[in-house]
């Protein structure tokens, strides 16, 4: 993927500061952040065919220049076939897949979803065990709600990074209690509890949601809420996913929120999920200094499940969609350069 698809550039204090540019040195590290990432179902063949590698074969040159590639596994990794509760889509991928995502620098994954338990506790301990044995971290979920709460935690760069993942979907069986395993479920108070405390211990705190309505590009009122409670409370970035398709981007504080990346490798033919957004995000010293979206195309009917960069005339368009579905979320986003930059 060509590094110059970038459809956001924010003009944040840090970067516009001449005094804090002109330090000698500063402590730089780049994130990258996908939607939902399904690896079984109409996907399986062509993993079989092409090997674990494949989803991530146009995006891992791209993964390979950031520090760190976060993603939301969206289902579990398991042999089981005993469903935890009746549901409409029961998902799940093989054993093995993970090292396809470690491949591809996605060293850390939000287990934060409505469907890591289809598979009940057994698809949930097998996709731990497949993780811990790969060498990701996975967050978001565990065999009660403290171990769900509990962050993921790297150190790149001198600067202390913690990542914390909730799901807001349903069904409700799949939240952890205190004596269930499960997903972590965004009360108020654990919000708020867990961002303090992880923004007291670290550099850099991320809040990754699972959240909002299928097939919607605007966030719902909950989510806004959410998003600036994670941000008052000290969190560095906040990025969710679930709805499938993008939603619109804010700036709150100077921090951004992407409310929703779409998809990215997802074994589904849906006609609506066609662009999936990667965030390019850049802290130094602790806090934002450059944040970019980069589009790809995820019509599986067009791509087979390898993501693609959208460039041309294509890409404009959707950087013009992006500002359109973004512009009740930020009144001070007011010009849109010929490259897609979004100043404000």
């Amino acid at each position: 993927m060509k590094p110059i698809i970038i459809a956001m550039l924010l003009l944040l204090s840090s970067i516009i500061n001449p005094g804090f540019a002109q330090q000698d040195e500063i402590s730089t590290v780049r994130l990258g952040f996908t939607g939902d990432i399904f690896l079984g179902n109409w996907a399986t063949a062509f993993i079989d065919t092409f090997g674990v590698d494949y989803p991530f074969v146009e995006t891992t040159d791209l993964f390979n220049e950031m520090d760190l590639v976060v993603a939301n596994l969206e289902s579990p990794i398991t042999s089981s076939d005993e469903p935890y509760v009746e549901k409409s889509y029961l998902l799940k991928a093989r054993p093995g897949i993970s090292q396809g995502l470690l491949n591809a620098n996605i060293r850390a994954v939000t287990l934060a979803n409505n469907h890591i338990l289809d598979y009940g506790l057994a698809g949930l301990t097998d996709t731990f065990n497949e993780l811990d044995a790969t060498g990701i971290q996975h967050f978001g979920a565990g065999m009660n709600v403290d171990e769900a709460l509990r962050e993921a935690s790297f150190e790149i760069n001198g600067q202390t990074i913690a990542l914390l993942g909730f799901s807001a979907t349903f069904p409700e069986e799949f939240w952890a209690s205190d004596t269930s395993a499960g997903t972590a479920f965004p009360y108020d108070e654990d919000v708020r509890r867990r961002v303090s405390q992880c923004a007291a211990e670290y550099d850099i705190v991320v809040a990754i949601f699972h959240w909002g309505a299928e097939k919607r590009d605007t966030p719902k009122d909950y989510q806004v809420d959410l998003a600036h409670l994670c941000i008052d409370n000290g969190a560095d970035f906040v990025v969710g996913h679930h709805p499938h398709v993008v939603q619109g981007i804010e700036i709150y504080k100077d921090v951004p929120i992407f409310y929703s990346l779409g998809n990215f490798a997802f074994a589904s033919y849906s006609e609506t999920a066609r662009v999936g957004l990667i965030a390019d995000i850049t802290f130094e010293d602790g806090a934002v200094s450059e944040a970019r979206v980069i589009p790809v195309n995820v019509y599986n009917a067009e791509v087979n499940f390898q993501p693609v960069g959208i460039e041309g005339s294509e890409r404009a368009d959707f950087y013009a969609y992006l500002l359109t579905i973004s512009e009740a979320l930020n009144p001070l986003l007011i010009t849109v350069s010929a490259d897609g930059s979004i100043e404000h």
